[in-house]
């Protein structure tokens, strides 16, 4: 016979604390609910006794610190001899996270071949330094310098 007592009461006390919730009352707070009184704890040592407790209207704020979004910028299209090049800087934030070649140098089989083992120090160089500050790769002086200055661009454009 005492869990069917319960239940109900469980039950409005739900209802009651979602009623409050919903008009942007606190449920402690004794305006919250007409007709129920409620104690108010005892504040800590870490609260000042002299605060004043918010208004009954007021809400609790949910929005939680913006959260930088990841942003892919595409840099400038860099013409060389052998072929076009361009990267994708990707940043969270203003943090670099990832570089991404969009095109290499393809005017031959050397040439990509030349490209694609530049691209990946390229790219190693670029993350560690954080910028397109970069060294030029022996043997691809063409790819290395439409890569950062490709880079380079994404970089400014980011920053705009």
């Amino acid at each position: 016979m005492r869990a069917r007592t319960a239940v109900p009461a469980v039950v409005l006390s739900v209802v009651a604390l979602v009623a409050a919730w919903e008009a942007g009352s606190r449920p402690h707070e004794p305006s919250a609910l007409p007709g129920v009184v409620v104690a108010s704890p005892a504040p800590t040592a870490t609260q000042s006794r002299t605060a004043r407790p918010p208004s009954p209207g007021a809400r609790r704020s949910t929005s939680r610190p913006s959260v930088p979004a990841v942003r892919r910028v595409p840099g400038s299209v860099v013409s060389t001899p052998y072929g076009d090049v361009q990267v994708v800087a990707v940043l969270h934030g203003s943090r670099l996270t990832d570089v991404v070649a969009a095109q290499l140098t393809d005017a031959n089989q050397h040439s990509r071949d030349l490209s694609s083992g530049a691209a990946p120090v390229l790219r190693r160089e670029a993350l560690t330094t954080q910028s397109a500050q970069l060294d030029m790769v022996s043997g691809a002086t063409y790819t290395s310098e439409g890569y950062r200055t490709s880079l380079q661009a994404a970089l400014d454009a980011a920053k705009a």
